[in-house]
């Protein structure tokens, strides 16, 4: 008995401290191999909005940073490309979302993030591309 009780306050103390380490910005912790991150402000005080994109899985992850009712999203492009991928976060503060992404190995992208209100809304003040690599 003792031991499920042990297991079951690990998970959970590992499910927490993930969720803390989310709330603070720090990228996913189920991703192994490099992380790439954008945000919609070059200032860390302004970040309203989170992207990152892990390079093992592939896998897009859109944060919002901010307690202000604006949804997320977290947007990919091909290198340069004009065609724009927009996924919608609209789940909350400090709430993560993750797309499961599919792209040949060594594939170069941009990411970025932005507001957006609402699932068919349009997404604004987005950051800079930032470029990224599957």
């Amino acid at each position: 008995m003792r031991t499920t009780h042990r297991r079951l306050t690990s998970v959970l103390g590992i499910a927490a401290a993930s969720a803390s380490a989310l709330a603070l910005g720090i990228a996913p912790a189920q991703a192994a191999g490099n992380v790439f991150e954008a945000s919609n402000s070059i200032i860390s005080s302004e970040v309203t909005a989170k992207t990152y994109f892990a390079e093992d899985g592939e896998i897009l992850t859109a944060l919002d940073m901010d307690k202000d009712g604006h949804g997320t999203a977290a947007q990919w492009r091909y290198n340069s490309s004009s065609a724009t991928h927009s996924y919608y976060n609209g789940y909350g503060y400090a709430v993560a979302h993750d797309w499961n992404l599919s792209f040949a190995e060594g594939t170069t992208l941009q990411i970025r993030a932005c507001l957006q209100d609402g699932s068919s809304g349009t997404p604004y003040d987005c950051g800079g591309w930032e470029y990224a690599r599957a």
